[in-house]
């Protein structure tokens, strides 16, 4: 499958970043602040703290214009203080280019509706691919159907989403060569907690997680989610492995946008973080 993204950059930015340093809430997760965010408001930094060891991990920030077009978006390892990834698209009527290889198209709802990338991003000539997303009536995204440019037609895999109250409960990520399942996940979520643009789900994004969280990809989900967990399989439908995270101590403000998140168990790619503190910030129009 498509392979994580691994870009490196060696610079040096103590100019720019600072080591962040957060340190552990032991509020309920009905927790909250006398902050408020704003008016229509969305992710624009995700930073991850150890909570334990009392220092920054790293964040994930995107720059947003004022037309509210993503600009730059930036990984940041703070224990190196060092820059893991930068990507700077550029756009051309329906399309956002991450570079001449790789890009987003959005439908008229300025959702994504179709990624053009390559199976290898570290190499030019590798095998590209496509991505179509489908979304229902509601503006949740159903499916997504990838394809080898070379085979347009015929997809190689398929990722399903079911939704129940407004979140998505399920998602089954399957070999439609073998029809066996690759991958699939359950979530749930907290009744009493509705927080305002919170985080995309989808546990399979692997490759493109770092811009998950700052493209329109529909509607997001009612609830805060609570729990996590991702099955990974073999061949025949053999559970190869599992992860699972748990999301507790949410500090939410006043107008219901959540400021942290405490996130525990294991690591998900789909996440742009590691597990421990996660702290966000938020732009707004």
């Amino acid at each position: 499958m498509i392979k994580l993204r691994t870009l490196l950059f060696a610079t040096i930015v103590l100019a720019l970043f600072s080591c962040e340093k957060e340190y552990s809430l032991e509020n309920s997760v009905n927790g909250g602040s006398n902050l408020i965010v704003g008016i229509n408001c969305r992710i624009s930094k995700i930073v991850y703290t150890d909570t334990g060891a009392k220092k920054g991990i790293g964040s994930v920030e995107a720059l947003i214009n004022s037309l509210d077009f993503v600009t730059r978006i930036t990984r940041f390892d703070s224990v190196s203080n060092t820059i893991e990834d930068i990507f700077t698209p550029t756009y051309i009527n329906d399309t956002a280019f991450i570079n001449v290889d790789e890009y987003f198209v959005v439908d008229a709802n300025k959702r994504v509706s179709k990624l053009h990338g390559l199976i290898d991003p570290t190499d030019p000539f590798s095998l590209q691919f496509e991505v179509i997303y489908t979304y229902n009536g509601l503006g949740y995204l159903v499916s997504k159907d990838y394809f080898f440019s070379f085979a347009p037609t015929v997809a190689y895999y398929r990722v399903d989403y079911t939704y129940a109250e407004g979140n998505l409960k399920h998602m089954t990520g399957t070999d439609l060569t073998s029809g066996d399942l690759f991958m699939d996940a359950d979530i749930s979520y907290y009744s009493e907690l509705l927080p305002q643009r919170y985080m995309y789900i989808f546990p399979d994004e692997l490759a493109y997680a770092n811009f998950t969280q700052f493209y329109n990809f529909g509607v997001k989900n009612f609830n805060a989610v609570k729990k996590l967990t991702v099955r990974n399989y073999d061949p025949g439908n053999i559970v190869r492995d599992s992860l699972v995270s748990d999301f507790s101590n949410y500090i939410m403000s006043r107008d219901n946008y959540v400021l942290s998140v405490q996130m525990g168990g294991d690591d998900q790619e789909s996440i742009p973080a590691a597990k421990g503190k996660l702290s966000f910030s938020y732009t707004c129009k």
